[in-house]
């Protein structure tokens, strides 16, 4: 197991820096951070044990305290995290809030590298937990050995060769209690199912590795493949949406596979083309993909965009006649009398029935607005509703504003409060510039 890390370190080239190691005190992290400090000082490696605390646990405390002296013994830092006491107890949960935890131990400590764990045993449960959930070509890659900041230096290393390492060094490590509960999916393959496997061949964990590591070559390949596609229809971080349904189908999904490796959960076949889709029906338009993000048509372009709503405070303060800028508009408002023929709400211009000081600026919390032709008053928010205007477009629209009261959404549509009931009134419009 020695040389397997050795080979591991030399062939990422890590030496010479701070190595956080994620542990937890199990029997996979306790081996790793044992053989890593018989490797330290030959690769100049500071080493960091970062044991995160969900406190969901009775043993949490012993655990703790184990894996603090535990650091001690091999002369490596150790640095704890907590979960906060009001978070969600699941599976997704307690994994955000580890890897949270480990990236910002990765700033504190000013590293790129952690160290994970994860063994053979991991890799071959991923992917048939994957296989059962649904999954594509890339999917059956499982686990990779490298990606971003993270390392898994034993990945090649069986849950038998670590226990057997662990017995003959005589190292004590802490058993995890939630690793036998399988309400969790992961614990039922690993429990019941994996000893079903056994029976039909005791080999079973090697050859479903090997079936790993051809998946592996396969993707390279069709990453290869794509290159020249990929060049062809990517603009900066965008996909040229012409360019993209000129393609054969084949290529379309493999660029949006790779378009949207890190950002979508359940990158199966069926998801894929429902997406590749969307893409061909729409031109302006953005559907969700995740929690965080949207994959937006528009343009001309495919996209992703962050879906946190996000109030733009920016403004620009009219307090008289004249000519304003804000953002990508040119606004006008002059005095005039007897208007003739009146605009749609929808046109560039309107004439109105308002008092300065006004603004102009994107919604904010609290704003209110009482749409043409309707009496009273309502949340800004309900009037999107109502009109069923999409997320996206509702940050984009631009206000003119007499303080939380909307007198005209741009484009959209006037107040009932501001429309013509004299002879002098006045005309704003707008005309958008580069």
């Amino acid at each position: 197991m020695l040389r397997t890390l050795e080979d591991f370190l030399v062939k990422f080239s890590i030496k010479n820096k701070n190595i956080i190691i994620a542990f937890s005190g199990g029997p996979d992290s306790v081996a790793l951070a044992y053989l890593m400090s018989n490797l330290s000082a030959k690769y100049n490696l500071h080493l960091i044990l970062c044991y995160f605390n969900h406190g969901w646990r009775k043993e949490a405390l012993n655990e703790e305290i184990f894996t603090e002296n535990f650091a001690k013994n091999i002369n490596a830092e150790f640095y704890i995290g907590r979960a906060p006491k009001n978070c969600k107890k699941n599976e997704e949960t307690a994994r955000n809030l580890r890897y949270d935890f480990l990236k910002k131990s990765a700033e504190k400590f000013n590293t790129d590298v952690v160290l994970l764990a994860h063994n053979k045993n991991d890799n071959v449960e991923t992917l048939v937990y994957r296989l059962i959930k649904g999954t594509a070509l890339s999917g059956l890659t499982s686990i990779p050995p490298h990606r971003d900041i993270y390392y898994r230096p034993l990945l090649n290393v069986s849950k038998e060769d670590i226990l057997e390492f662990i017995k003959e060094k005589k190292l004590k490590y802490m058993v995890d209690s939630s690793n036998d509960d399988t309400v969790h999916f992961r614990n039922l393959i690993r429990k019941e199912i994996f000893p079903l496997f056994s029976k039909i061949n005791p080999n079973y964990l090697n050859n479903i590795s090997f079936l790993i590591e051809n998946a592996v070559l396969s993707r390279k390949i069709i990453d290869f493949a794509i290159q020249d596609k990929l060049k062809t229809v990517m603009a900066g971080d965008k996909i040229n949406r012409e360019k993209y349904l000129a393609l054969e189908t084949e290529y379309r999904y493999e660029i949006l596979n790779c378009f949207l490796f890190d950002k979508l959960k359940n990158r199966d076949r069926k998801t894929i083309l429902k997406l590749d889709n969307f893409i061909f029906k729409k031109t302006n338009s953005k559907t969700s993909i995740n929690s965080d993000c949207f994959l937006a048509v528009n343009g001309g372009y495919v996209y992703l965009t962050e879906k946190k709503q996000v109030f733009d405070n920016a403004s620009v303060a009219i307090n008289n006649e004249g000519e304003y800028y804000f953002k990508n508009i040119k606004f006008s408002i002059k005095k005039i009398k007897n208007p003739n023929t009146f605009p749609q709400s929808t046109d560039k211009k309107c004439f109105l029935n308002i008092d300065f000081p006004l603004e102009l600026r994107c919604r904010r919390n609290g704003d209110l607005f009482s749409p043409l032709g309707l009496k009273g008053k309502m949340k800004l928010k309900d009037y999107f509703i109502n009109e069923k205007i999409p997320q996206f477009k509702k940050d984009e629209l631009i206000m003119l504003a007499h303080g939380n009261d909307i007198c005209w959404i741009l484009g959209n549509r006037l107040s009932e409060n501001c429309k013509v009931r004299a002879s002098e009134c006045y005309l704003a419009e707008y005309e958008e510039i580069n």
